[in-house]
């Protein structure tokens, strides 16, 4: 009897062992962050994750722009990192009452966390944090957002997608993102053959007016229920292309010699549309001073030696300088560090620049 007893004894503490140790895991997976009080689940998200956007409603990201939110967002959500959510403020609504959900990317991440209780203090009183994020929107939802600077990156490195433009026929002939096709949403039932018969390894993009555009979404939707498994919608649309990349939406246009731009295109993007490229003068900061192109940094050619690193690379890239000789040097000494850069270029040209940064340009021959 005693044996008996010892052996149930013994099983007894095996179990409470065995018991005891999922617990202790679960436990350990805790987050060591302080949560947010409010959480809330997919279900609730998804119906504020679609446009028409509803008023008194903000969807927030607070993972980095990049290369985090422009990658992947959750549908109508706004880019507010946590960690620049002071001097973003401002773009919360003036409503303390409004409804902010805030999400970033997952249980794991403390992100959102932080920002909601930053808005709490600030006198915001209907706060949410979705704290399974954006894995687990992308995981459920019918489609993701994405930002140009991702779409533009498809389109540079020749990925596998198909980019349909959801506008009227007529604004699509009209202008268009490069590498689009015209899908109209109220067409969309009609030209569906239009799209590839790989539903499953073939990226659908979908964009059309704008962020206030409901076109690209229902589109969106009308493509998932077809079968399609990668659908996106780049919510910034043509508009947000044409303020981004340029008025026409095409690449750059090179010039004769190797990594020079074409003069003419440039000198019509610097007056049309000068934030579609980065400018950089590579002449002495001396020469700078007395005229250059009003759009230009300065950097010379010993700061990109050593800094090229530091040199923006979400537009294309121009060296310029008053002959073309030390902007080709800069060419070549940032294609030595980055080999495979695409879009980099230098103005093969001599340059007279006035102190009013008026300019004269005479292509080299």
């Amino acid at each position: 009897m005693h044996k008996k007893m010892i052996a149930a004894a013994v099983m007894l503490a095996f179990a409470l062992m065995a018991f005891a140790g999922p617990v202790a895991a679960e436990e350990s997976k805790t987050p060591a962050f302080r949560q947010f009080h409010t959480i809330v689940d997919y279900a609730f998200v998804a119906k504020y994750a679609k446009m028409p956007k509803q008023k008194d409603v903000m969807i927030i990201d607070s993972r980095p722009y990049k290369p985090k939110y422009v990658d992947g967002y959750i549908p109508t959500a706004v880019s507010i990192p946590a960690s620049q959510f002071e001097k973003m403020a401002d773009q919360l609504p003036k409503e303390k009452d409004a409804l902010l959900i805030f999400y970033c990317g997952g249980l794991a991440c403390p992100l959102s966390h932080k920002s909601a209780f930053m808005a709490e203090e600030m006198g915001y009183t209907n706060v949410k944090v979705y704290a399974e994020g954006y894995p687990d929107f992308k995981k459920r939802h019918a489609y993701a957002s994405i930002g140009l600077e991702k779409l533009h990156s498809m389109l540079a490195e020749g990925e596998q997608y198909m980019l349909i433009d959801s506008r009227p026929y007529q604004k699509f002939l009209e202008g268009a993102i490069p590498s689009a096709i015209g899908i109209p949403e109220t067409q969309f039932a009609a030209k569906r053959g239009m799209l590839p018969a790989d539903k499953a390894g073939t990226t659908l993009v979908f964009y059309c007016g704008g962020y206030k555009c409901a076109l690209s979404h229902k589109s969106a939707v009308m493509a998932r229920a077809l079968g399609y498994k990668q659908v996106m919608v780049a919510e910034a649309g043509y508009p947000g292309w044409k303020e981004m990349f340029g008025a026409s939406g095409t690449a750059v246009q090179a010039g004769e010699a190797e990594g020079a731009v074409d003069t003419d295109w440039f000198l019509k993007t610097i007056v049309e549309n000068p934030s579609a490229i980065t400018l950089i003068d590579v002449r002495d900061p001396e020469e700078f001073a007395m005229g250059h192109f009003p759009s230009a940094t300065n950097m010379t050619v010993n700061m990109i030696d050593k800094n090229a690193a530091d040199i923006p690379t979400d537009k294309p890239i121009v060296f310029t300088c008053s002959t073309g000789a030390r902007a080709g040097e800069a060419y070549y000494l940032y294609m030595d560090k980055f080999s495979d850069a695409k879009d980099v270029f230098y103005l093969e040209a001599t340059i007279d620049f006035n102190e009013d940064n008026t300019y004269e340009v005479h292509p080299n021959k």
